[in-house]
């Protein structure tokens, strides 16, 4: 019997790995006749889409990390992170409806295979099934290599960045003014903001990104950011593997975008404390507290408000 099941993991794994560039490259057939930013037109504002939110002077678009199965984030977790964003930030609308591991924004739960997600996304509370409930993880991860892939990377890049564009346009960005925009990404939503921020510069649209525990590759995109942060935890394994498994980020690599990147001080590493990657005394944890006794939760949110309040492309200070 568990050999049984191990085969069915496995075969289930093997059909994911094809299937990941797959959706990517149907979206792209059929656009084929279409200009590759054409996708990206905004629509007016009297087909639905709000009024221009002229008093704010900075969005912020969260991506989800890989245990995420649709673009509204159950997390209480991150959430309460958005939450104090929102708070102290009172310039800066943060939105967070994009599911960053598929094209057209559709999440696993809305789709024919719903049945099967919400009973993995169910396992994912329940400490014994946590094995069963780590495919939704290898799913989107195979998701992030698509990204970083640069065969299939850039039409996934592109259909995320639509999302995220029609995502702003929802929450009332003004794409007259073009305000600055911040896409925070957590675990592998750190590097599909970075491939989709390349599009997204290429509407004029002043693009920074916020890597929290992301697996980062030498993105093409880090030769149009404004800016990248990186923040990690010490015991944040996963993040490390960026730097091994991406040959752009090796130290030999001195012409890649990465390299580049680096040497024009547009790249800040930057480890906020004790962190794990993902479950308990991950970057949303309120329960750990490093040594001087703040919890691993408030330890993130500075991190983010630093860097959001350090925008170079912000007229003044966002909640200042």
């Amino acid at each position: 019997m568990i050999e049984v099941l191990f085969l069915g993991l496995v075969a289930l794994a093997l059909t994911f790995a094809l299937l990941a560039p797959l959706e990517s490259l149907r979206w792209w057939s059929r656009r084929k006749d279409a200009p590759a930013l054409e996708g990206l037109a905004r629509p007016e504002a009297g087909d639905g889409v709000p009024a221009a939110r002229r008093d704010a002077r900075l969005f912020v678009v969260y991506l989800s990390g890989i245990g995420a199965v649709d673009g509204t984030t159950d997390s209480r977790r991150e959430q309460a992170v958005l939450a104090t964003l929102s708070r102290e930030l009172p310039d800066a609308v943060v939105t967070a409806d994009v599911f960053p591991y598929a094209v057209e924004n559709r999440g696993l739960t809305q789709r024919a295979t719903n049945w099967f997600w919400k009973r993995l996304q169910r396992l994912q509370r329940v400490p014994v099934a946590n094995t069963a409930s780590k495919l939704i993880n290898l799913r989107n991860a195979l998701r992030v290599l698509v990204s970083a892939d640069p065969r299939y990377g850039p039409t996934f890049n592109l259909a995320v960045a639509q999302e995220i564009a029609e995502s702003l346009s929802r929450h009332g960005y003004d794409w007259d003014v073009r305000p600055p925009v911040t896409v925070v990404g957590y675990s592998g939503g750190g590097q599909i903001a970075l491939g989709a921020s390349w599009f997204l510069a290429a509407l004029d649209v002043p693009v920074s990104v916020f890597s929290i525990g992301g697996v980062l590759a030498a993105d093409p995109a880090l030769d149009r950011v404004q800016h990248l942060w990186h923040v990690y935890g010490s015991r944040d394994r996963i993040q490390s593997l960026g730097r091994v498994v991406f040959p752009g980020r090796w130290p030999t690599a001195r012409i890649s975008p990465w390299a580049r990147a680096l040497r024009e001080g547009r790249i800040t590493m930057r480890r906020i404390g004790p962190m794990r990657h993902m479950g308990s005394r991950d970057y949303f944890d309120r329960h750990n507290k490093d040594a001087d006794g703040v919890d691993y939760r408030r330890l993130t949110v500075e991190a983010l408000l630093d860097a959001l309040r350090a925008d170079p492309d912000l007229p003044d200070a966002v909640g200042r």
